[in-house]
């Protein structure tokens, strides 16, 4: 058996190839759309064609490339039957078994994350009859379990019964290959190793320690984050028919870029906060390339269906930023702003500056001037192991909807754990309305503590 994890890591989104290396074919599991051509290029260095493409259930973080891949390469869509799938496809159920040449893909019907969800547990025959690994999707993770946002206490249910009944009763050593990894907006608590086995998780995993249903229903719906706007859109997106094409932007005049900011048009500054910082175009939305989970906080800050113009630092961060956006299924990257900000300074249009200060600043400045505001942007689980006195916490997933917490006419200092987030938030909020004057602190929490400042744990 070829087996091959391939991880995202600008998403924390886990794909799979898994392939018969004396028959030549093999299988991609959860295919990402902006990862299609690495997939072939893949199978054809391992000698294989890729004849099954598997879906763990109807993804909603990222748009699949179950389609584009079939049509390069001829294989069969698998997905469950209860994903109601809009494409060409053959629906599994519980008990079906895949051929990949000598390896068995079982299918496990897991409902929970959603009615579709199915674990593949994985033989590979040639070495015997007991099951080798399991994927997993988005039913376990490492250190977590999915999220189930569209059934609420129903689902929680079935993900509970799926898990106890499915899963959890294979063996200790079956290894365990989630859909997705730390740093994915799929779960609450997942672990940065992308892959452990039945045994730990069953010893070590914190979401499976409650003592029966109810309890796990009530602790798995405690402190939910929020669901990201784009989820149902997306996972529309992945139920329904049709290839999708990935926009191809062009370079626009600072006069042109103008014209479409009047029309609608947002424009998404990839920079760093530094430069971004130093100047901008008036309304724009910094959120650097650079920060994880790039494609994801553009989906928080930049609403689904807006016309995008780009503002980058040069040719490989652009192509970076229109692949991750069409991951997440913006479409609409329109252009980019031509030369940068240097075409926009030499005709004299509008710049608006954010001073970037250090932790040494803000600690003299709380002294100094109390009526600045401290903005703390970071999740509440980095909220509660550490924050500044008196700050006002407003996570990044949920400033522009709480924008009135934000007194609009006091000078704010805005921090998260590095100053990615925080330069992105001041940029969101600046677009909604909310005053300044605006502060980011380079370095942010991190360089706070380090400094030996005082801390509220």
């Amino acid at each position: 058996m070829i087996f091959q994890q391939l991880v995202n890591d600008d998403a924390g989104c886990l794909s799979y190839l898994i392939g018969c290396g004396r028959s030549g074919v093999g299988a991609i599991v959860d295919p990402g759309r902006d990862r299609v051509s690495d997939y072939v290029t893949l199978a054809r260095r391992k000698g294989l064609t890729i004849t099954h493409v598997v879906e763990t259930h109807l993804h909603a973080d990222h748009v699949s490339g179950n389609q584009a891949l079939a049509a390069q390469t001829g294989a069969t869509i698998y997905i469950h039957a209860a994903a109601e799938a809009r494409y060409r496809h053959l629906p599994v159920e519980d008990g079906n078994e895949l051929r990949v040449g000598s390896v068995n893909l079982r299918v496990l019907h897991t409902p929970g994350h959603t009615p579709d969800s199915i674990a593949l547990l994985v033989t590979d025959e040639s070495r015997g009859s007991e099951p080798w690994f399991v994927l997993t999707g988005d039913t376990l993770f490492v250190g977590d379990v999915g999220r189930p946002d569209f059934g609420g206490e129903t689902a929680a249910s079935e993900l509970y019964r799926s898990l106890t009944g499915r899963l959890l009763v294979l063996g200790d050593s079956v290894e365990v290959y989630p859909a997705h990894g730390g740093g994915s907006i799929c779960g609450r608590a997942m672990s940065s190793k992308t892959a452990s086995t039945i045994g730990f998780e069953r010893r070590f995993n914190p979401a499976l320690r409650a003592r029966d249903e109810e309890e796990f229903v009530k602790n798995l719906l405690i402190g939910l984050p929020p669901m990201p706007p784009n989820f149902k859109a997306i996972v529309e997106r992945n139920r329904s028919g049709g290839l999708l094409e990935r926009a191809e932007p062009r370079a626009f005049t600072p006069r042109e870029v103008r014209e479409l900011i009047d029309d609608g048009a947002v424009l998404l500054d990839v920079r760093g906060p530094a430069e971004f910082g130093e100047g901008h175009v008036p309304g724009a939305v910094n959120v650097a390339i650079e920060s994880p989970q790039f494609a994801e906080r553009c989906a928080w800050l930049i609403p689904q269906n807006a016309a995008i113009v780009l503002v980058a630092a040069g040719p490989t961060d652009l192509s970076r930023a229109v692949a991750g956006l069409s991951r997440v299924g913006f479409d609409r990257a329109k252009g980019y702003l031509q030369r940068s900000m240097t075409e926009w300074r030499g005709e004299g249009l509008p710049i608006e500056a954010v001073p970037q200060i250090s932790v040494h600043d803000l600690a003299t400045w709380r002294e100094e001037h109390p009526e600045l505001v401290v903005v703390d942007v970071r999740e509440p689980f980095e909220w509660e192991e550490g924050h500044i006195a008196g700050a006002v916490h407003l996570p990044m997933r949920e400033a522009v909807t709480r924008r009135g917490e934000v007194p609009g006419d006091r000078p704010k200092a805005v921090l998260c754990a590095g100053g990615l987030r925080s330069s992105a938030v001041i940029s969101a909020l600046k677009r909604s309305g909310v005053g300044g004057p605006w502060y980011n602190v380079s370095g942010g929490m991190t360089a706070w503590e380090k400094a030996g400042y005082a801390l509220v744990r």
